[in-house]
């Protein structure tokens, strides 16, 4: 659909006041995930009853990217006022083209997200201009799932499950032996941008117990920050993972851990229905990134979030807020989980959702890590960078191609060089 709003609005719309005033049309892109489209379509209905407002909710057009597609439709002035499929990088490149409301101008966002999420939550999503250009809406945090059967054929308890680097590295290749797994951990090493949120960002962050971060932005500028100690030692991890044959050497095209073929997978709740589609009698645990010798086990990791962004060619701003807000109230919440099995970014979200956790309790653990979530690092140049340290670092230091440090030190020249070319 066609956005019929000028450019150039100041967001107050007809309703001014966020109430949801008179007759406005909100167009309103979501992802095309049908169980998400569905939500999104169902909530649209509801807050039509109640106002005067109209949400018209179509998927994203199709295209190589749903980024990619947004920023073409920006340039063409076929944008909608509203898009629901914003991860914080892109937040970041929308901001930095001038192209996403603050919504910290509109009366009562920062007030409902503070109540919604916590502020500590909520600051996280923050820009580093203190503004607010992506409503913190939903999130996957990553955990590690434990296959109980193979593990169980190796000759091991829950309570005994390896949870520490060391201990992965040391009695992998026993597992592997003991078992029908063919690989420890079924993640080949693999460059691209986003397969360092399944692999070395959810040990990062538990490693470093969500203190060490891989970008900062100073004065406007991207800065890498992942050259440290922490990165060495996850680095080194997974060099000895590929050095004892414990992850494949090439990515194969059939997932290995459902049919137990794989001790260990990487993702968020949504891998248990996925699973259970290709092996209705898997059994897992679900559990925290493993730690180095020395941290204790924590919740921290990777968030895996998808945020809300309103335009600011959108002259309905308001009238569009009012929607966002009115599909993130609790009672909403409760039924995105149920719909999705994913995650609102609410904090509190076990006791609010007690007896969905009663009847779905393997995505419990995922709750609970959600307030020990991190986002990926806020920067216009987010996939530039990320694929550059994984050519540059990840890749080759795991395969043993290069030292951790000297992997580290040739990402950080190389974005640098970039960055400022």
């Amino acid at each position: 659909m066609i956005s019929l709003a000028g450019c150039g609005g100041d967001g107050s719309g007809d309703g001014g006041d966020g109430s949801g005033g008179s007759g406005a049309t909100v167009e309103f892109w979501s992802s095309p995930n049908g169980q998400e489209l569905s939500f999104h379509k169902s909530a649209a209905e509801e807050f039509g009853a109640e106002s005067e407002t109209i949400v018209e909710v179509s998927p994203v057009p199709e295209g190589d990217s749903s980024e990619q597609v947004v920023l073409s439709a920006l340039a063409s002035g076929s944008e909608p006022d509203v898009f629901a499929n914003v991860f914080p990088g892109f937040a970041a490149q929308l901001q930095a083209n001038d192209s996403a409301t603050d919504l910290y101008g509109i009366d009562g966002v920062e007030e409902f997200l503070a109540d919604r999420c916590g502020e500590e939550l909520l600051s996280r999503y923050e820009a580093p201009d203190g503004g607010l250009y992506q409503a913190p809406w939903k999130a996957n945090p990553v955990l590690f799932q434990y296959n109980d059967t193979v593990f169980e054929e190796a000759g091991y308890s829950e309570e005994d499950y390896p949870r520490t680097l060391s201990a992965l590295i040391e009695e992998g290749p026993n597992i592997i032996e003991s078992s029908s797994a063919e690989v420890l951990w079924d993640r080949a090493p693999l460059p691209t941008w986003y397969e360092r949120w399944f692999d070395f960002l959810p040990i990062y962050f538990a490693a470093s117990k969500g203190e060490a971060s891989m970008f900062s932005q100073e004065n406007g500028q991207t800065q890498p920050a992942f050259n440290n100690d922490t990165a060495v030692q996850v680095l080194e991890f997974f060099q000895q993972l590929f050095a004892n044959d414990l992850i494949p050497q090439q990515s194969g095209e059939e997932p290995k851990f459902p049919n137990d073929l794989a001790a260990i997978n990487t993702g968020g709740p949504w891998v248990i229905p996925y699973f259970q589609d290709v092996n209705e009698d898997i059994s897992m645990s679900h559990l925290t990134p493993p730690v180095p010798e020395g941290v204790e086990e924590n919740g921290h990791t990777y968030a895996d979030p998808k945020n809300t962004s309103v335009f600011q060619s959108s002259d309905v701003a308001a009238e569009a807020w009012s929607f966002i807000e009115f599909e993130m109230n609790e009672d909403r919440d409760i039924a995105f989980m149920e719909d999705t099995l994913q995650l609102p970014l609410r904090s509190g979200l076990v006791e609010a959702g007690e007896s969905f956790f009663e009847e779905n309790p393997q995505v419990e653990p995922y709750a609970q890590a959600l307030e020990t979530s991190h986002p990926p690092a806020y920067t216009p140049d987010y996939t530039k960078v990320m694929n550059i340290f994984g050519e540059e670092a990840f890749v080759p230091v795991t395969r043993g191609n290069r030292d951790p440090q000297e992997g580290l030190d040739r990402a950080e020249e190389q974005i640098l060089s970039k960055l400022e070319g």
